[in-house]
C-alpha cells in the first residue's frame, strides 16, 4: 500500500495550511490550536486505539489520513469547519489522484466529526475521541493558558491509553502543578469526560480513566 499518509503530511500545502491556522487562531485568541501539531496528535491517537481494537495497518493508515485532513476548513474559523475540511479533503485526494480503499468512511468522518457519536463509521468515532482527549499543553493557545480552568490543560504533558480485555485505560500525566480543582470544574473538562464515556458505550468498553496513574474520582462521579 501506498504511505499517502507520510505523502500528505509532508505535503509543503497542507504544512502551510495548518501553519496558518495556527497563526489566525492567535490572531483571534483562540483557546486551543487546530493546527499541524494537533492534527498529528489526533492521528496518532487514531493508531494507537485501533491497533488496540484488532483493525490492520492498511485501515489504520487510511483513518490517519482522515486525522491529518480533519481540520483544514478551520483556515476560515472554527465555524463550520468540518464541512470545509471535507470538501477540501474531497478536492485534495482527487486532484492528486490519491485512491483510498474506504474512501466513504474517511471523507465521511471527516465531514461529521463535530457530531456525536451516533454513526457506526469506526474512524469517525476514534476521530471524535481522539479529538476531544488532545488537551495536553501543545493544544492550548496563548489565551487559554490565561483562561481559568482552560489554562489547567498547559500542565498536562501526555496521554496515554489502551484498549484490553473490554476495558478502554486512559491515563494523563500532569506536571505536579496542576489544581486539580480547577480542572475538574472547568466545563471542557465534563465534555472530554462524557467523549470517553459515549465511545466506550457505543464500543461495549468499560472506561478506567486516571490521572498520574491514580483513578481520576471526578469522573466516575
Amino acid at each position: 500500500m501506498v504511505d499517502y499518509f507520510n505523502k500528505i503530511r509532508e505535503d509543503k500545502n497542507v504544512v502551510e495550511i495548518y501553519k496558518k491556522i495556527h497563526e489566525y487562531e492567535d490572531a483571534e485568541g483562540g483557546y486551543a490550536y487546530h493546527d499541524y501539531n494537533h492534527v498529528n496528535n489526533v492521528a496518532s491517537y487514531c493508531e494507537k486505539i485501533l491497533k488496540s481494537l484488532g483493525y490492520d495497518n492498511d485501515f489504520i493508515q487510511e483513518a490517519k489520513v482522515a486525522a491529518l485532513l480533519h481540520d483544514t476548513g478551520c483556515i476560515k474559523g472554527k465555524e463550520n469547519h468540518a464541512f470545509r475540511s471535507y470538501e477540501f479533503a474531497k478536492k485534495y485526494l482527487k486532484e492528486n489522484d490519491i485512491k483510498l480503499k474506504n474512501e466513504s468512511l474517511v471523507l465521511d468522518a471527516i465531514k461529521n466529526h463535530s457530531d456525536g457519536f451516533v454513526t457506526d463509521n469506526i474512524i469517525q468515532l476514534v476521530i471524535i475521541l481522539a479529538d476531544k482527549i488532545d488537551i495536553k499543553k501543545s493544544r492550548i493557545g496563548e489565551a487559554g493558558r490565561q483562561l481559568k480552568g482552560n489554562r489547567q490543560y498547559q500542565y498536562i504533558n501526555d496521554i496515554q491509553f489502551e484498549i484490553a480485555n473490554n476495558n478502554f485505560y486512559i491515563n494523563f500525566i500532569c506536571d505536579k502543578k496542576i489544581d486539580l480543582e480547577e480542572l475538574n470544574s472547568y466545563y471542557f473538562t465534563k465534555k472530554v469526560f462524557n467523549s470517553i464515556k459515549a465511545f466506550s458505550n457505543k464500543l461495549n468498553l468499560s472506561p478506567k480513566v486516571s490521572i498520574n496513574d491514580k483513578l481520576w474520582e471526578e469522573f466516575y462521579k
